[in-house]
């Protein structure tokens, strides 16, 4: 039975653009931008899928070599799991909804994952992720009146 893999939230927020993804690692500080194919396999991911699942969808929306797209989802799967983006998931935890609606079958071009750290220091230091039920900014039982 091949391994289930779901985003790994709330440590990871993400937002989908037309033909991509940006997604923030909070433990990290790191962003990243998701292109090509990889936007398709977030959003498998958002539901949780196996390795196999992501590499059958794949197969049957893009014209290209099974072999060289199983690798290609298997390197960026490598890559999401080494950056924490995504993380192992039970069965009972896949959602199961609706699968994506079916694009026409285009050439298939490998999903590009591109890591940014230019912000990891501001994103580290802003507590806005850190938000209790006070809400943000919360003052300091001392400045309150």
């Amino acid at each position: 039975m091949s391994t289930l893999y779901k985003i790994n939230r709330p440590k990871v927020i993400s937002e989908a653009f037309e033909d991509e993804v940006v997604a923030v690692n909070f433990d990290t500080g790191s962003y990243y931008g998701m292109r090509n194919t990889a936007l398709t396999i977030w959003n498998l991911l958002e539901q949780g899928a196996s390795t196999q699942t992501l590499t059958c969808r794949m197969t049957s929306l893009y014209h290209g070599d099974q072999q060289a797209i199983s690798e290609a989802v298997s390197q960026f799967l490598d890559q999401l799991r080494t950056h924490n983006l995504i993380a192992e998931a039970s069965a009972a935890q896949a959602d199961h909804g609706p699968e994506p609606a079916p694009n026409h079958r285009g050439p298939w071009e490998p999903p590009v994952l591109s890591v940014y750290e230019d912000m990891k220091d501001l994103l580290l230091l802003d507590p806005i992720h850190d938000v209790d039920e006070q809400g943000w900014p919360a003052r300091k039982p001392d400045q309150m009146a």
